[in-house]
């Protein structure tokens, strides 16, 4: 009986030692009220109080974070950091966002868990990223390669680019009836106008109706220069009646040669970015 008592009181001494390193966010985390990460949760789990989530969190090896909902009571675990992801970092005020507080797992460390990206990782990892074999997976189908990344070049998106060299893009570019293109599969990332699509995204209003979509999106703004850096701006999509019916925030670099755009999909269809000579 002895024996059986101290087992148990061991137990509990242990599982509340848990329960107040979960509670302490000074440890690695802070919660971020009315924001939540989106696009990225992999598993729900209702939970009695918020605290709790922490310790749901770090018994699964591929949780980076968490969304508490508050109305419901349930924790949403992600596969991803606001850090990674910036631009799924979104307001909601039904949640609040909690990264993982101890014994996170690099994101591309193990292929349960592969990046889309060597920046990817840079974003996640910051400091901590070194050049080496990270697992990732670029089209997200489940299938993660080991990869060498170089985290010196990664560091600059000159280097790291997709093309876009579509002529439906370009503003002059009337759109058939019903043929409208979308980019809203389009993976988040750097790209640059080449070939027949141009050299780069208008910054005057562009009709609807152009550019092979219905909703054409041009850059709010001028193009940055070489000792500018990467600059955010906003990109518009033209309506029938207004030349911002829909928008987006993207990032604009100058490579001295060109122009790159972290580019991620649009709010909806159909609406597509439009390039220009």
């Amino acid at each position: 009986m002895a024996w059986n008592s101290s087992f148990f009181i061991i137990l509990a001494s242990l599982y509340f030692k848990d329960l107040a390193i979960a509670k302490n966010p000074c440890k690695t985390g802070v919660s971020v009220p009315g924001m939540a990460l989106k696009g990225f949760v992999f598993k729900k789990v209702p939970v009695t109080a918020p605290h709790v989530c922490d310790v749901t969190c770090e018994r699964e090896t591929i949780c980076q974070s968490y969304n508490y909902v508050i109305g419901e009571k349930s924790c949403e675990l992600n596969t991803r950091t606001k850090e990674a992801r910036p631009e799924n970092f979104q307001p909601d005020g039904l949640r609040f966002y909690m990264g993982r507080i101890s014994g996170r797992t690099p994101l591309g460390s193990i292929p349960e868990l592969p990046a889309l990206s060597c920046q990817e990782i840079k974003l996640s990892e910051g400091k901590d990223s070194i050049s080496k074999n990270y697992w990732l997976d670029p089209t997200n189908v489940g299938s993660s390669k080991l990869v060498y990344c170089d985290m010196i070049l990664e560091a600059d998106p000159c280097y790291h680019y997709k093309n876009l060299s579509e002529a439906s893009r370009k503003i002059n570019y009337s759109t058939p009836l019903g043929s409208a293109s979308c980019d809203y599969q389009l993976p988040f990332g750097w790209y640059r106008f080449v070939g027949a699509a141009g050299t780069k995204m208008p910054t005057t209003r562009v009709p609807a109706y152009k550019c092979g979509t219905n909703w054409s999106g041009w850059l709010d703004g001028s193009h940055p220069t070489v000792e500018d850096g990467e600059v955010p701006r906003k990109v518009c999509f033209s309506g029938r009646s207004t030349g911002c019916r829909y928008s987006t925030n993207i990032f604009v670099k100058n490579c001295g040669s060109n122009f790159i755009y972290e580019l991620k999909r649009p709010p909806g269809c159909a609406l597509r970015y439009c390039s220009t000579d």
